[in-house]
């Protein structure tokens, strides 16, 4: 019996993959597939940047908000299974007893943010396809339950699906305004993760990260971005779709003064050349349609685009034929607010 609601919640998520959701709804049915295949009490989805491997949000299921110490145990350390080790390994799922060989008490994580809950069973996945990881999720089941071999090996064959999803959700994200061109905006974090300063534009871009009304709770993207350059010990660099449909970028550097682990993020709007890639690949462009698209979001017109390449302009036409229906566009202008949001073009 369980074996055959797998295979059906395998096709559901085939099908759910190529539905051309946003993020939200797309979590939100992806959520209740993955249940009905393997319980559990408790769980939370991550999208991901692919360039940086930095969780960019976080959708989560009977779990408290995340704070700083949750991105540092949770997601950036060098624990069991951690998301990056299951995007690069050859299996891209694994469960926390088997990692640890039954000695859940070798993971930091089990011990500072598992156990206290009364969790032991934990199966984590990096949602990888065609060699890029555009999210991750990770189960909880309580004591004394835990997952199974089949479980893991489920989570991984539809791993791929779930990555596609992803992949083409985030270029579609719900419109809810056109957001005004906004300076970038700058924020100074203590080595606790706490806002020690902010600046008036970056409260509008944390508004436009769903981060409420106050600087705090901080999106899990600032959260991570932030553990990345206290981890590393340099620089940090992401992008983040918001919630007007504009992408915005994270940089985070270490800000020197006031003690150690004190970090400085400025947010700003994503350029085009940074975005490019991402949309390319929701779309499945091709080689050289990703080169036209950039150009395009670039501002170059028919002419600039067939001198740059050396071919014609009745090509150029042909390719951007190709882009348009790809993604479900009529014009470049459409192409742009696709990608950048309203009044962008």
């Amino acid at each position: 019996m369980r074996h055959d609601t797998r295979a059906r919640v395998r096709e559901r998520v085939a099908r759910l993959s190529e539905a051309r959701l946003d993020i939200a709804a797309f979590l939100d049915e992806a959520t209740g597939l993955l249940a009905s295949a393997v319980p559990h009490e408790a769980g939370c989805w991550h999208t991901m940047d692919p360039a940086s491997l930095i969780e960019t949000g976080l959708h989560a299921t009977h779990m408290p908000p995340p704070d700083a110490r949750v991105a540092e145990l949770a997601y950036l350390s060098g624990d069991y299974n951690s998301f990056v080790g299951l995007a690069g390994a050859r299996r891209h799922s694994g469960v926390l007893s088997e990692a640890t060989e039954g000695r859940l008490d070798r993971s930091p994580r089990y011990r500072e943010l598992l156990r206290p809950v009364n969790v032991t069973g934990e199966l984590r996945a990096a949602l990888v396809v065609d060699g890029a990881c555009w999210g991750c999720f990770a189960l909880f089941r309580e004591a004394p339950g835990d997952f199974t071999e089949d479980e893991r090996d489920f989570a991984h064959a539809v791993a791929p699906l779930l990555g596609r999803g992803l992949r083409t959700a985030g270029v579609h994200a719900r419109t809810v305004g056109d957001a005004a061109a906004l300076w970038p905006g700058v924020l100074l974090l203590d080595r606790d993760g706490r806002v020690e300063s902010i600046t008036g534009p970056a409260r509008a871009w944390l508004d436009d990260l769903d981060a409420g009304a106050g600087p705090e709770p901080l999106p899990f993207a600032l959260l991570a971005v932030a553990e990345r350059v206290r981890r590393d010990g340099g620089q940090a660099s992401t992008r983040v779709l918001g919630g007007s449909g504009r992408w915005v970028q994270l940089h985070g550097s270490p800000a020197t003064g006031g003690g150690s682990g004190r970090v400085a993020i400025v947010l700003q709007a994503a350029s085009p050349p940074s975005v490019a890639p991402l949309i390319s690949a929701a779309y499945g462009f091709t080689a050289r349609e990703r080169e036209l698209t950039d150009l395009v979001l670039r501002g170059w017109d028919t002419a600039e685009i067939a001198s740059r390449l050396f071919i014609s302009r009745h090509t150029v036409q042909g390719h951007l034929k190709s882009i348009f229906a790809k993604a479900g566009v009529r014009s470049r202008r459409e192409l742009v607010t696709r990608v950048f949001g309203p009044g962008a073009a």
